[in-house]
């Protein structure tokens, strides 16, 4: 029960920051971009695969590994390519290294600290979007103010 909650966390709030990203497009520099891609990207795959290196412990690790590693590339080029093809390409690579560490935590934990672990992460991965949110809103609000800055010099 615990792991398919934190997926539907996962989804919820990785689905939330590309929706923000895409909204945001506009007033967002590469940079951020690419942080943003590669945190979401990140933080999503290494939790994901740690959620199915635990569903899928009596399977080969590369099930976890492979299931992992594409929701980590999906996630990534979703929140970066509105913003540019360098900020995906970032979240994918990331997606890809977050996917690989997630699988093979999930399959190495013992039993008896599964619960803890999920837990732990679920507390981290909502920390760093909380984190990631205030970074884009910071950064938009900044360009859109020396956008209105720019327009109100021409205007003069």
């Amino acid at each position: 029960m615990l792991e398919w909650s934190t997926i539907a966390l996962t989804f919820l709030l990785s689905s939330y920051v590309i929706i923000i990203s895409n909204r945001k497009k506009e007033y967002l520099s590469c940079t951020v971009g690419k942080m943003a891609s590669m945190t979401n990207s990140m933080m999503a795959s290494v939790t994901m695969g740690t959620i199915f290196g635990i569903l899928f412990r009596d399977v080969d690790l590369a099930i976890p590994t492979i299931i992992s590693i594409l929701i980590g590339i999906l996630i990534g080029y979703l929140t970066g390519k509105p913003i540019s093809l360098m900020a995906a390409l970032e979240g994918i690579t990331a997606g890809v290294m977050g996917g690989m560490m997630g699988a093979m935590l999930g399959i190495m934990l013992q039993e008896t600290y599964m619960d803890m672990m999920i837990y732990f992460l679920d507390v981290v991965y909502v920390f760093v979007i909380i984190m990631l949110l205030r970074v884009i809103e910071k950064e938009s609000t900044k360009i859109k103010n020396e956008n209105t800055l720019i327009k109100q010099s021409n205007y003069l």
